[in-house]
């Protein structure tokens, strides 16, 4: 212990140029890139915060107007009619351990010349796969209560398989839609809950990401935190006269 002490205080710090100057770049560009990762938090705690607020606002009415940035995440009611025609099955889609589909129904707004498309909640695969199963849709007026949500358009697509298969889907976006159908689209698609019998609810949480920019930022900083101590700890050489002894 005597002799480890003594080496200790033998110890003395040289830093040369290259290297200090390499990790000074590098603690620079880590810090920064830390220090925006922590801005980007603070930004998406206030986004999420006003995501949790949209959810317990009063339900809006859906009149074909809906935008993004402020609907989104939203529960809504929306009147009007079926187009059984119209409907979509999205493939490949789970719920638990069983494989399905997402079953998609427009639904002509009442009162307006636009279109809501409705996801009225996943079905199973049947014995005639690929075949999507019959489900019926409802006849006359309707009222259908849910969620607002936004489809993502993050999906990849081989380019000999068809994204679009009759009356089955690989991926869905709100554009995809409008250019095959030609129809005026309302910008978000409605989650159905309740749902129609023999189909279950889909849900979604509104998540603004706040942990994964979290995550970074603590990346960033111990990163930079790793840069000073190499540092240091490779500066630090015993004095020459003891380098013998």
């Amino acid at each position: 212990m005597f002799y480890s002490i003594r080496r200790l205080t033998q110890l003395r710090f040289q830093p040369t140029l290259v290297p200090t100057v390499a990790a000074l770049v590098t603690l620079v560009m880590t810090v920064h890139l830390g220090n925006w990762q922590r801005g980007r938090v603070a930004e998406k705690t206030q986004l999420q915060a006003s995501l949790d607020l949209r959810v317990v606002e009063p339900p809006l009415h859906v009149d074909g107007e809906l935008v993004v940035e402020r609907d989104v995440f939203r529960r809504a009611i929306a009147r009007g009619v079926y187009d059984a025609a119209g409907q979509i099955f999205l493939d490949n889609k789970s719920e638990g351990a069983t494989v399905g589909y997402h079953v998609v129904t427009p639904l002509f707004i009442d009162g307006t010349t636009s279109v809501l498309l409705v996801n009225r909640g996943f079905v199973p695969r049947s014995a005639a796969y690929p075949q999507p199963p019959f489900v019926g849709v409802p006849a006359g007026l309707v009222e259908v209560r849910g969620m607002l949500s936004l489809p993502t358009a993050k999906f990849l697509e081989l380019g000999e398989q068809s994204p679009v298969q009759g009356s089955v889907w690989q991926n869905l976006t709100i554009e995809r839609y409008r250019q095959r159908t030609g129809r005026h689209v309302a910008g978000l698609m409605l989650l159905a809950n309740p749902t129609d019998a023999g189909l279950t609810h889909i849900s979604e949480r509104p998540d603004a990401k706040v942990a994964k920019h979290v995550e970074y930022m603590l990346t960033w900083y111990s990163l930079a935190t790793t840069v000073v101590v190499l540092w240091l700890v490779l500066n630090l050489k015993l004095k020459k006269a003891d380098r013998f002894g």
